[in-house]
């Protein structure tokens, strides 16, 4: 269900309201409670006044009404324009982390694609300069949560299965 949204990324060849596709899915936008913790609780009560909704679930946090299906709130709204403050998951998309295979001896993080929707997945076409963007962003965000370890970044050229948004997709298949 394509719906118009804003070109929210940096990634070249996005083309934001205009693709079929819809990479801004607002039931499935979460971030590990740590990662709220560390990012966003100062600007809680900010967002929940722009309409944001947030839920914790466990040690997961999850918001919704984050857009209204042409803008980001969390881009909008934004007090600094200087600092991203959307969730990991928009700004490294069309990637996720995979959670369950984090190698916290050797400090390796796997990055695998959200879904195979995105028209420059399809089609290779990620850039080189937005991996290292995506790397980059995944090498300070885990320093700030894991207390300055260091990283290694590594990109799983498949969608991960196990994910929600995979396991929701094969819902409404069957």
């Amino acid at each position: 269900m394509a719906r118009k949204q804003l070109k929210e990324g940096k990634i070249n060849g996005c083309k934001g309201y205009r693709c079929s596709s819809c990479c801004c899915d607002d039931d499935l936008v979460e971030e590990w409670a740590l990662e709220f913790m560390a990012f966003h609780d100062r600007m809680k009560n900010y967002w929940l006044s722009k309409g944001i909704k947030i839920e914790f679930l466990d040690d997961r946090v999850r918001f919704r009404n984050c857009s209204d299906g042409k803008e980001c709130k969390f881009i909008t709204y934004s007090p600094n324009k200087e600092i991203d403050s959307r969730p990991i998951d928009c700004k490294i998309y069309p990637y996720l982390v995979d959670w369950d295979t984090i190698d916290f001896d050797k400090k390796i993080v796997h990055l695998y694609f959200w879904d195979e929707d995105c028209p420059l997945v399809k089609d290779g076409l990620v850039s080189q300069k937005f991996k290292k963007e995506i790397e980059e962003i995944i090498k300070y965000n885990f320093s700030l949560l894991f207390h300055g370890a260091k990283f290694e970044v590594r990109f799983v050229n498949k969608i991960l299965k196990n994910h929600r948004f995979y396991n929701f997709k094969l819902k409404l298949a069957s």
